[in-house]
């Protein structure tokens, strides 16, 4: 059996939701806006291309990507399900585009505290706990990124 990165990254991923130990919950992660529009919704194709700096529009605003790097597990499952690539490979595409193509990196934050402030710019896109939506005002869900 050859193991991909991608199966390598999802057995990290899985053996990281196990270490935890057992939930007192389900752990789930969305994906959110802060914006009111109940008809934003985004295929998986214009996910990954706002995350990689594309130019992606709703109801003609351009939507700003945030990248929410507080919590290690958040990070792996955005990588995973969100842009499909390496830590290494994603970091290495987005310096390309920039150089080549002067795409801005998205905004990426360390806490939840910095998230919240963030998302109080419109049009923001983002992904977090599910439980942490209740401390993030207006925040909409989009729709579910992962459950472990």
């Amino acid at each position: 059996m050859r193991l991909t990165r991608r199966s390598v990254l999802g057995m990290m991923l899985a053996s990281a939701a196990h270490a935890a130990g057992p939930p007192a919950r389900e752990r789930t992660v969305v994906l959110f806006s802060t914006d009111a529009d109940p008809d934003l919704s985004l295929a998986t194709l214009e996910l990954r291309k706002l995350y990689l700096g594309f130019t992606v529009r709703h109801d003609g605003h351009l939507l700003r990507p945030i990248r929410n790097r507080s919590d290690e597990t958040l990070d792996a499952v955005f990588l995973q399900y969100v842009v499909s690539m390496s830590e290494e490979i994603y970091e290495r595409r987005l310096l390309e585009l920039s150089l080549q193509q002067g795409r801005p990196r998205p905004i990426e934050v360390n806490s939840l505290d910095a998230l919240v402030r963030e998302m109080a710019t419109p049009h923001g896109v983002s992904f977090a706990w599910h439980s942490d939506l209740a401390r993030i005002p207006g925040a909409h869900l989009i729709r579910v990124l992962w459950r472990a």
